[in-house]
């Protein structure tokens, strides 16, 4: 594959990262400024088990967001398919913006204050998945066999 075509897609590689790192920035900033209906603080097993239920699941998605990309990754290197790459980064991306997503259910439907955890575990993970030139690079040729 031609060196400008490989710069164009890692150009847009990092283009889509960005874009879906300040999607996490604003579904917070969302949560900062608008204010929640009035949900009760008293304890409440149901109000509790949806927060740790809550929690528990965005933790998951950012954990299995690494073992997908891994597996496209792994996958875009044995089919030499450069499309990959990106299906790769958007869909780890894309799970750890569900946390981010669930965080917000936590904010406005449950009321629990430590809401933003979801968002940091969120923002690390998209962070963590900062896509990477030799990934294009190993899907766009093969080696030659010995």
């Amino acid at each position: 594959m031609r060196e400008g075509n490989l710069d164009k897609r890692y150009q847009t590689l990092i283009v889509l990262w960005f874009a879906l790192l300040m999607s996490v920035g604003l579904y917070f900033a969302l949560a900062l400024l608008v204010a929640p209906a009035a949900v009760s603080e008293r304890s409440n097993p149901t109000r509790s088990l949806w927060i740790v239920a809550l929690t528990a699941l965005g933790t998951v998605l950012v954990i299995f967001s690494f073992a997908v990309k891994q597996k496209l990754l792994e996958r875009s290197v044995e089919q030499q398919d450069v499309s990959l790459v990106q299906k790769a980064l958007v869909i780890a991306c894309a799970m750890c913006e569900a946390s981010a997503l669930l965080g917000l259910l936590e904010r406005f439907l449950v009321g629990n204050r430590e809401y933003y955890l979801l968002f940091l575990f969120a923002a690390a993970g998209i962070v963590f998945h900062f896509p990477r030139r030799n990934q294009l690079e190993s899907a766009s040729y093969k080696n030659p066999v010995v």
